[in-house]
């Protein structure tokens, strides 16, 4: 079976968030697809299943290496297209469609820029900033009151939590005991937690603590969500807004994402990008 790594939302090579695609030579079933995910430990891998089906998609099927298969994962739908447009379909074209669980999601190709596209939003419950505060070490005046701490999701879900400062989110680390109390509480949030700040007009630092104690350097999922969030409580006066987002930085792996989204009513429009890098390729035995 061919293979590729591959940065995603990388301005070089050893940034953003880096991702294994696997492209089969043989029928794989859930049981290797998931022991491949959980061999190369990446936060997720991406399987291309098909050539170029008649609605113009390539069906593709995410795993992390635990926790099983996600519908949608920002990351490994711009890599995996990436991978798509220079190897399986020549560099031509300047979209590529994935046939994904959560639907078929259109990616863009922008030089060595990709842009994917995600669906609309899905606005849960609130949760007190104390709860919050109490799990990350930090003050509840540490969180924003004028924004809501907010589970939303565009195909895969995350807690968005706004910070006051980029001190606060330096420190923040998870305590597992106080997260397993919150997830009795709030069972629905088991998934990521991204937490951002305002660092400049229009640019964002944010982290992205995931479910199962690591953080993550990109997560387009989760700033899709961001992006729907921004627009539902008019964070920027606007309701056509673009931004770029910093990630990683706290982690050593400095990843740019680049938001822009808009709201017409009923109407969304959600796009995440970011660069993409090839880092190896090889045969998986």
């Amino acid at each position: 079976m061919k293979f590729y790594i591959v940065d995603v939302f990388a301005e070089g090579k050893y940034q953003g968030n880096e991702l294994l695609v696997v492209i089969p030579d043989r029928p794989l079933g859930d049981r290797e697809q998931e022991q491949i995910a959980r061999e190369i430990n990446f936060s997720e891998t991406a399987f291309i299943l098909s050539g170029r089906q008649a609605d113009g998609g390539y069906d593709v099927r995410i795993w992390m290496p635990r926790g099983g298969e996600v519908p949608f994962a920002g990351h490994p739908t711009l890599g995996t297209a990436f991978i798509i447009h220079r190897f399986l379909e020549g560099g031509q074209g300047d979209c590529v469609l994935l046939n994904l669980k959560a639907g078929q999601i259109p990616v863009e190709i922008r030089g060595n820029t990709l842009c994917m596209r995600q669906n609309p939003p899905v606005f849960g419950e609130m949760v007190a900033r104390e709860e919050i505060a109490e799990i990350y070490g930090i003050a509840p005046d540490d969180i924003r009151a004028d924004l809501p701490v907010q589970w939303v999701s565009t195909g895969l879900e995350a807690v968005l939590i706004p910070l006051k400062s980029r001190e606060v989110l330096s420190r923040l680390v998870c305590s597992r005991e106080k997260f397993q109390a919150y997830l009795r509480r709030h069972p629905e949030n088991e998934c990521s937690h991204l937490f951002f700040t305002e660092t400049a007009p229009g640019v964002f630092a944010a982290r992205n603590l995931m479910e199962d104690y690591f953080e993550d350097p990109a997560t387009g999922s989760a700033n899709g969500d961001l992006a729907c969030y921004m627009l539902e409580h008019d964070y920027f006066g606007s309701q056509d807004i673009r931004y770029t987002v910093y990630q990683g930085e706290d982690m050593g792996r400095p990843s740019r994402l680049d938001i822009r989204a808009a709201r017409d009513g009923d109407r969304w429009t959600v796009e995440v990008g970011g660069g993409c890098y090839l880092v190896a390729e090889g045969d998986w035995k």
